[in-house]
């Protein structure tokens, strides 16, 4: 029997709200699985922030669930196929539950990223500092009456579940403020997206590294737009087919949910990655020369030329060919000042240029990215 058989009020927006839900949600998990590999078998660093993300992983599991059941009931079918059906009950009970933890996973994700670019920062910049501070206390408290709103719609509460006393409910105040909470979400979804890349662009390391890791933990724009969107599909609520509208208000919320799960993760877990990057870059690096060597005409195997010890022929080999590859291992650690900081830069500048060094260095911690440099210059 299908689910259209079973469940006579699912249909509509509401079975390509789950799936897209379900993807996210699979890609969202594996990342929360590795990032707990990463701290119990790699690093010992973002205590706070996993533990966090976790509480942020689990309200949006909760209202994924409770969104199925709401889907299942109506969510995004027509309000007149619900009604004809008497699933009107069920809805609006699942479906004002999702909005519940919607409401709490919201925040925890963004504070949980917050905490992550605290620890990541440590003490290098105390304003980068103070406003990720200021972002996780602003999206807690602004959410609170945001909570309360959801259960205070309806005189008495259990109106909001009962059709036929939906004259006793006014979502109009719950409605409004969600678009004042929501444009806050979006500014935050935005400024942690940045952020990071603001924290990644002063490394001395490969620049397609740099550039790779900007864009995907810069991922966290996509949440902000997802929340402006779902925060203009708010007002489907008080429209006359709401269950059909909601049904786009469901879809955004929950990509906002899990792509900030995703892109939070991206840093934590790299250390997994880093070996296949390494290659890459080796890899890369070794092409680059052999083109180097075939534009100059040079072949490390062919036999020496014929000509007199004193010809200066230019081709073999140029006078002023590169010096062989130099390889930098930067790691980043959460417990970093920026005196510590100058000193290590300084210590790295009066340093043999050819031996590998560490820029950033905490005995105590682990980090949570190393990376190889690739230089390209002339000998001294």
């Amino acid at each position: 029997m299908s689910l259209e058989e079973k469940f006579p009020a699912y249909g509509g927006r509401g079975p390509a709200d789950f799936r897209l839900g379900i993807a996210l949600g699979l890609v969202a998990t594996t990342f929360m699985i590795l990032r707990v590999y990463v701290r119990l078998r790699v690093n010992k660093f973002g205590t706070t922030a996993l533990l966090l993300s976790l509480l942020a992983w689990l309200f949006t599991m909760l209202t994924q669930v409770f969104g199925f059941l709401s889907v299942l009931h109506g969510l995004g079918n027509h309000i007149t196929v619900i009604m004809k059906v008497g699933e009107l009950h069920n809805f609006l009970l699942f479906t004002w539950i999702t909005v519940f933890f919607f409401n709490l996973a919201i925040p925890t994700g963004k504070v949980a990223v917050a905490a992550f670019l605290i620890e990541m920062n440590g003490q290098g910049n105390p304003k980068i500092r103070r406003s990720l501070v200021a972002i996780a206390v602003l999206n807690i408290v602004l959410n609170i009456p945001q909570l309360l709103l959801v259960w205070f719609q309806c005189s008495p509460v259990d109106a909001l579940w009962d059709p036929a006393r939906q004259a006793q409910c006014d979502h109009r105040k719950s409605v409004y403020y969600t678009y004042f909470v929501g444009a806050i979400a979006a500014i935050s979804d935005f400024y942690l997206a940045i952020v990071p890349i603001h924290m990644l662009l002063p490394l001395r390391i490969d620049p397609k590294l740099k550039w790779g890791l900007s864009f995907l933990m810069g991922c966290g724009v996509f949440a902000g737009v997802a929340a402006i969107v779902r925060t203009w599909a708010a007002s489907y609520i008080l429209s006359e087919d709401s269950s059909y509208g909601v049904g786009t208000l469901f879809l955004w919320g929950e990509v906002e949910e899990w792509l900030v799960l995703i892109t939070m993760s991206i840093p934590p877990v790299w250390p997994l990655f880093r070996p296949f990057t390494s290659k890459f870059i080796r890899s890369h690096a070794t092409r680059s020369q052999q083109r180097y060597n075939y534009n100059y005409g040079y072949n490390s195997k062919q036999p020496y030329s014929t000509t007199a010890v004193g010809d200066q022929s230019p081709g073999f080999p140029p006078p002023n060919y590169p010096p062989p590859l130099i390889t930098t291992t930067i790691s980043i650690s959460s417990a970093k000042d920026a005196e510590t900081i100058a000193a290590s830069e300084a210590e790295s500048r009066l340093s043999d240029e050819r031996m590998p060094r560490n820029i950033i260095h905490d005995k105590n911690a682990q980090p949570w990215v190393e990376m190889k440099e690739m230089k390209d210059g002339r000998s001294p």
